[in-house]
């Protein structure tokens, strides 16, 4: 198993990039490859779970020139690094004799999955990378928006990169964490795609138990939480917003990023300053206590492969309000949340405004969705059930 972000005790892609080992470990003996980063932890709940580990580092050479770089080098860094895993695996494969080869972070189509080249079947993934803004959304993402459609034709380009063709050409199944990116591949690779969402359930959500939700009425609490990143396109919950009083509606920005003051400008602007309150970037047990106080999360992200906030929002008991677009619209159906068509963006808005007076209305609606919400997290992102759906997924490749 290849991750190159991977650490046990860390947030993101880092802790899923040791979810999926461990999910693995499970139902197989499994070595993984990962960089120097982390040794000690890494070494400590390796050793723990009964996982073999080997750390592959990149040439100081190579790391000097990629830190010359800036953004660019990063990508190159993590591009370089996968050949030098590829080296590391036939080295190993040569007395381990490996069944299968499997890369599951970054979850992006856009870094290579070298080590599929050691000559045994290989699984990639899950993978992302194929969303992109919905045309005519532009308005949402202020300076940004030509960013991001620059972004979009850069993506088309990356399909031709020797490595990525290779890689997709090599999987025999490519685990793919939304349908959006599914649409995005190339048409002769998608008979072995498998949509296959990333994000999985922390133990301690998992545990604990959700808040009673017995609101009678009154005012609707709505919360945000993640990065503060144009994408997330939080302008359209601020325009839906205008609708209501602040008795009726309020909504807690939590989190920090580039976007905040630009966000804090468009409330002003729209004149809903007094029904946003952004509280900045605080502690995972605030965040935990917000999303008790809340009633639901508010996630209209334009170009998400996953997000995290939605799974913890759902294991607390919270019904989501994202888009039909993207990793969110997999991750949530009608009944555990409220998806939004993404066909015209004043019908959006129109929509979440409907949405809105409706969980105002009948508190009763949104008691069930986040009730079915709850259910829904730990009945498919549980590690357990990803490590069943692995073990299927291996053993049909290994035994058709």
């Amino acid at each position: 198993m290849v991750a190159y972000a991977c650490h046990p005790e860390g947030g993101g892609e880092h802790w899923l990039g040791w979810g999926w080992a461990l999910a693995a470990k499970r139902h197989h003996d499994v070595w993984l490859l990962t960089p120097t980063n982390n040794i000690e932890t890494i070494s400590k709940h390796a050793a723990e779970a009964g996982i073999h580990v080997s750390f592959v580092p990149l040439p100081a050479w190579q790391k000097t020139f990629c830190g010359l770089l800036g953004g660019t080098g990063a990508w190159l860094r993590k591009y370089l690094w996968q050949y030098q895993a590829l080296r590391k695996a036939r080295e190993l494969h040569q007395t381990v004799s490996f069944d299968l080869v499997h890369q599951t972070t970054f979850h992006t189509f856009r870094i290579p999955f070298a080590c599929s080249r050691i000559g045994v079947p290989s699984v990639w993934g899950p993978i992302a990378g194929g969303e992109s803004v919905p045309k005519g959304f532009d308005r949402f993402l202020g300076k940004d928006a030509a960013k991001e459609n620059s972004r979009a034709r850069a993506n088309r380009l990356c399909l031709w990169i020797p490595g990525v063709r290779s890689s997709l050409r090599r999987s025999a199944a490519i685990l793919v964490s939304n349908r959006t990116t599914i649409d995005f591949l190339p048409d002769k690779h998608r008979s072995r795609c498998i949509l296959m969402p990333a994000n999985a359930v922390s133990v301690r959500d998992a545990a604990t138990p959700p808040r009673d939700r017995t609101r009678q009425g009154g005012r609707l609490e709505l919360i945000y939480v993640g990065n503060c990143v144009s994408r997330r396109a939080l302008p359209i919950v601020f325009e839906s917003l205008r609708e209501f009083s602040p008795d009726e509606v309020r909504f807690r920005v939590v989190g920090k990023g580039e976007a905040l003051q630009e966000w804090k400008r468009e409330a002003n602007r729209l004149g809903v300053q007094d029904r946003v309150e952004f509280t900045g970037g605080v502690d995972a047990d605030t965040v935990r206590r917000y999303y008790d106080k809340a009633d639901a999360l508010a996630f209209p992200s334009l170009r998400d492969s996953g997000g995290s906030a939605l799974l913890e929002a759902m294991t607390r008991g919270l019904p989501v309000i994202c888009l039909d677009w993207g990793g969110p619209a997999e991750m949530m159906d009608e009944h555990s949340g409220i998806k939004l068509p993404v066909n015209d963006p004043d019908e959006t808005v129109a929509l979440l405004t409907a949405a809105l007076r409706q969980l105002i209305a009948d508190p009763e609606w949104g008691r069930q969705l986040a009730a079915a919400a709850r259910d829904r997290a730990l009945t498919l992102y549980t590690w357990e059930g990803k490590g069943a759906a692995l073990d299927a997924i291996y053993n049909r490749i290994l035994q058709p």
